[in-house]
């Protein structure tokens, strides 16, 4: 079961739009949630472990605010990926690499 954040619906389809990004440890979790703290984002206990979760308003520039704001916290910890779910979709992000 995926984690909802409650009051948080697409307007078109009804549908909340969330993303889920998985942590590996409860510790990476926490910093993650501290990474994301302008953005509407709570901890909550995924399938495989816990996950931050970020409300998103629909648009694309709520959603390219918070990917920007997690690349970066992806980039700056360089302890490996973030894998990352948007709807039905999942992606990993990888840190940029040195000089970018």
């Amino acid at each position: 079961m995926k984690a909802r954040i409650p009051g948080v619906e697409n307007p078109v389809r009804g549908e909340m739009k969330q993303l889920s990004i998985e942590a590996a440890t409860p510790e990476s979790a926490s910093a993650m949630l501290a990474a994301l703290s302008s953005f509407r984002a709570e901890l909550v206990d995924g399938p495989r472990g816990p996950q931050v979760v970020v409300a998103l308003n629909g648009n694309d520039s709520d959603i390219v605010a918070v990917l920007s704001a997690l690349q970066q916290y992806v980039s700056e910890r360089a302890d490996g990926p973030a894998r990352v779910g948007l709807g039905e979709n999942s992606y990993v992000m990888y840190p940029e690499p040195d000089g970018t």
